[in-house]
């Protein structure tokens, strides 16, 4: 049985909201019989008009618009999107692997709130790495949308919290009748499928729609794409590869140190192993490093299915109940790059190797200090005598690619899982009066488990007996028979392996419930026209929580940082009012008003005013101005661990770290701990926008905006700008400066870092929206539509610390940055042209090149990106239902998305461009009589 946790305040408030309205409809509305007119809910309003559609800034990508760019799925409609910037098309990290979202206004995933047909949607059990939570758009089926309305001015006045950039209202297929199913093939640099089902059926009182989609991708690796492997994957010589670790599998080693306690450290010379090539690793400048271009998925492997149904049930002649219950399923498989071994006896937590063990054949140095190493061929009992060392590795980095010969694998699977239901009754309390309540669970659930788990207490033990065999020999030479026992052979064998190597599974969940009342109706009548008004009430409760293995929350897996568990809930309450006010018969003024208290950051009280303005009948002016707020996540009250694969300007030279770059990176975990101090962020925002239509054919928009954001939730540095600063002004050679956030290996190798998240920094935005649509009649030639939309992105200034100089973001790449990459401009135009049962469609996308902060050449942009689409549908009917087939290709010159510079990882931008090249699709849709 499911129990509604909540604050004792809000059900009555909420309850007596309903019974004011139902018991005294007459004070509202007197004698109204004549003057019923349709009511029909528009995104940015909570009043129910038929003439509120130009009076706010609403793009709106329907199902037609789909079909013409040839969308398969969520992220794809976020590309054709010019107002949309920052989604990541791909993730080279799998903690946020198999999601999207929208990020309007480039302003984070956060500040956009996504509704379902008027809705919260939910929240996805997983953030960004600044802890801001979102919708993952990717639990939908596609199938289901009839149309994506796109709010992109602040709105939390009328929704809440998120709506900082906007709001994208997801409007469903309700009505339907009928079966349709569908599907599509597509093929790029990975393969992907979808089928779809849309049934619906309705009856005298009521109607019921049911979509589901079965859909799912392959695997991507980085060598997978040319470009890639030119620009920083060597281009054939691994030895120019920007993808070399010094830290290698196998690895190199030193002599052990003991001191008087008996703590173990590395001393000497390094030495590489000597099988190194031989068993896969890479030998460079006395080291034995791994090669990891292929230990992680740009684009993993996805198996999703989805489900959505509604239904809605006249319960009476003035009372509509209705009901949305959906489940989503995606099953991920990204790969686990090989992970150095950091929980070892060794101070820092390298591997120790015991003297002893059977494939030890280092001894000491004639100086002293060092190692020297005995051909296994040569070795003789009575003559040599090992010693203890230590080994720098990643004892399972020749598992790439998802598997090895052993039968042991390095896949990541992460499976989301997805609940929704709503249910509610819409009822009319007079005949200008309707009354909507609502109740809306949510649920996510997120489990990792990955494959390449492991109890260091019990592999320490396996190394110390024997019974693991660290060294290259095991893959160089595995039938080979130790002489120091004349027994152990190199091979590591399954039945060890599966003694040292057993899942480790993480789990993540978050719930979110809504409890909503909203009356809306008319007022009083003026002879400029009706008043209306909408007032309601909303109890919001959300819970996140964060449960690692045993084994990972100690510390005792592979890495060396413990994952903490994570809890934490909201409590929210909100009551809010709007009022439509007609001044004149050609001005009419919109005011909303709410105020928000949250159990863990304080109320706020957020206003916004529209005007629409109709100077003649072919042109009208729109303008709004609020504010609009994003309160902390449970996250950013809590601690969250990320990572990220940071240049490193220190280098180990024999044994010292010291200011040398060589442009070598590592993965970094990023350990940031929150505050319940934190206050919710904050926007003004305004909008000023004219509509042109001097025909039915042709319309045309304009929309100037501008955001204020301030006392940003992030962190109170850059883990890149941190680990620079240790070299800054230090010459090479000399030791880094000290810098007690960052935690190196004793041999100098970066490990974690640690941040707060603070109140801090702003950004200032602004720019113009601009589109066109021309509908043009051909006579006997058909017809054709030709279409602009655009962005131009005219400031983006960020501070991202109080007192901090100003970013000038607009046009920039933004690495340094909490936020994205923000081309100064996107465009999209498209032509359709259809005949007799023939559509032909053409799209051409661009975006402009913006400036390459990674590098200190002002001079230096990442180039602008245009590409070509291309789709032709045909259309025919029988005895057995209407049936479409379609043929398409994306980016048909199969560009490349442009480069970051020479050598500079990842190669390129991927907030901002496809990676995939051409995308060449085949589908049809048939829909039964």
């Amino acid at each position: 049985m499911m129990m509604i946790k909540t604050n004792m305040k809000v059900l009555p408030l909420c309850l007596a909201i309903s019974a004011a309205f139902s018991t005294a409809p007459s004070v509202f509305a007197a004698d109204t019989a004549d003057k019923r007119v349709e009511r029909i809910s528009v995104t940015g309003s909570l009043i129910r008009r038929a003439d509120l559609e130009e009076s706010m800034p609403v793009t709106v990508f329907d199902k037609e618009m789909i079909e013409i760019t040839g969308a398969q799925n969520m992220i794809d409609i976020a590309n054709n999107l010019t107002m949309n910037s920052g989604s990541r098309f791909t993730n080279e990290e799998a903690r946020i692997a198999g999601t999207s979202q929208f990020n309007i206004r480039g302003l984070g995933p956060g500040a956009t709130l996504t509704l379902i047909n008027g809705r919260r949607a939910g929240i996805a059990p997983v953030a960004t790495n600044l802890g801001n939570q979102f919708f993952d758009i990717n639990q939908l089926p596609i199938a289901m949308i009839e149309r994506i309305e796109f709010l992109t001015d602040g709105a939390s006045s009328t929704y809440g919290s998120q709506a900082v950039a906007g709001v994208a209202n997801i409007i469903t297929r309700s009505g339907f009748e009928g079966l349709e199913v569908s599907g599509r093939y597509q093929d790029s640099s990975n393969e992907t499928f979808d089928i779809n089902l849309v049934s619906g059926a309705k009856g005298e009182r009521g109607q019921v729609n049911i979509y589901a989609t079965l859909s799912g991708q392959t695997i991507n690796y980085r060598s997978d794409f040319d470009f890639i492997n030119e620009r920083v994957g060597g281009n054939g010589n691994v030895y120019d590869s920007r993808f070399l670790s010094s830290t290698g599998s196998p690895g190199s080693y030193q002599l052990a140190q003991f001191d008087n306690e008996g703590v173990i450290t590395p001393t000497g010379s390094v030495f590489a192993d000597p099988n190194c090539e031989d068993a896969g690793g890479v030998l460079q400048s006395g080291l034995c490093k791994t090669h990891f271009i292929d230990q992680l998925a740009i684009m993993p492997k996805e198996n999703r299915f989805q489900v959505f149904s509604e239904f809605e049930y006249d319960v009476t002649d003035n009372v509509k109940a209705y009901g949305e219950l959906s489940f989503s399923r995606n099953q991920v498989q990204a790969i686990l790059g090989a992970p150095f071994y950091s929980n070892g006896l060794v101070k820092g937590g390298s591997m120790f190797v015991p003297a002893d063990h059977p494939f030890n054949f280092f001894v000491e140095n004639e100086a002293g200090n060092g190692l020297n190493y005995i051909n296994p061929t040569e070795w003789d009992n009575n003559t040599h005598q090992a010693v203890d060392i230590v080994a720098k590795s990643r004892p399972f980095g020749y598992f790439t690619n998802g598997d090895s010969s052993s039968g042991i694998n390095n896949h990541l699977d992460i499976d989301f899982d997805y609940y929704r239901a709503v249910t509610g009754f819409e009822a009319e309390l007079s005949d200008t009066w309707i009354l909507d309540t609502s109740y809306v669970y949510s649920l996510g659930e997120r489990s990792q488990t990955t494959r390449l788990g492991m109890s260091s207490t019990t592999f320490n033990d396996a190394v110390l007996s024997g019974a693991f065999n660290p060294f290259g020999i095991a893959l160089s030479d595995p039938d080979y028979v130790s002489p120091k026992d004349g027994t152990s052979i190199a091979a590591n064998s399954e039945e060890e392996l599966g003694n040292i190597i057993h899942d480790l599974t993480d789990n993540t969940r978050s719930e979110q419930q809504v409890l909503e009342a909203v009356a809306s109706g008319e007022l009083f009548d003026l002879d400029s026209g009706m008043i209306s008004m909408a007032i309601g009430s909303q109890y919001r409760y959300e819970n996140y929580s964060y449960t690692p293995d045993s084994l990972s929350g100690k510390g005792l897996g592979l890495g060396s940082t413990p994952s903490s568990s994570i809890a934490g809930e909201t409590n929210v309450f909100a009551v809010f009012a709007e009022l439509f006010i007609p001044i004149y018969d050609d001005i009419e003024i919109q005011t909303a008003l709410r105020y928000e208290d949250y159990d863990t950051a304080g109320s706020t009280i957020d206003p916004k005013v529209s005007v629409k303005w109709d100077i003649t009948d072919e042109l009208m002016l729109r303008s709004s101005f609020g504010t609009s707020f994003q309160a902390p996540t449970n996250l950013q009250t809590g601690d969250t661990i990320g990572g990220a694969f940071i240049e490193d300007p220190v280098t180990v030279q024999n044994g010292v770290a010291v200011c040398n770059p060589t442009g070598a990176s590592n993965y970094v975990y990023i350990n940031t701990r929150g505050s319940d101090d934190l206050e919710p962020s904050k926007a003004k925002n305004w909008n000023l926008g004219l509509v042109y239509q001097p025909t039915k054919a042709l319309m045309m928009k304009a929309d100037f905006w501008s955001f204020d954001y301030t006392d940003l939730i992030a962190q109170d540095s850059s883990a890149t700008g941190i680990v620079n600063a240790q070299c800054a002004g230090v010459a090479n050679g000399d030791k880094p400066i000290n810098d007690p956030r960052i935690t190196r290996s004793p041999e100098g190798q970066l490990r974690e870092i640690a941040l707060n998240y603070v109140n801090t920094g702003s950004v200032k935005t602004s720019g113009l929206d601009f589109s066109v649509n021309y509908d043009m009649d051909l006579a006997s030639l058909g017809e054709l539509t030709l279409g602009l939309d655009s962005t131009y992105v005219a400031a983006f200034d960020i501070v991202a610390l109080d007192g901090a100089d100003t970013i000038k973001g607009a046009g920039s790449f933004n690495s340094a940055n909490a936020f994205k990459a923000m081309p100064k401009l996107r465009a999209n135009t498209r032509a359709t042209w259809r005949f007799d049962d023939h559509v032909f469609n053409a799209s051409l996308r661009y975006i402009s090149s913006y400036d390459n902060d990674l590098t200190a050449d002002e001079n230096d942009n990442i180039a602008a990106y245009t590409t070509v689409d291309l789709k032709y549908t045909y259309t025919f009917g029988s005895d057995a239902g209407n049936t479409s087939v379609n043929v398409g290709a994306s980016n048909i010159f199969d560009k490349a998305p442009p480069t970051l510079g020479d050598g500079v990882r990842p190669g390129y931008d991927a907030t901002t461009h496809d990676i995939r090249g051409r995308v060449v699709f085949a589908g049809f849709t048939h829909k039964f009589n």
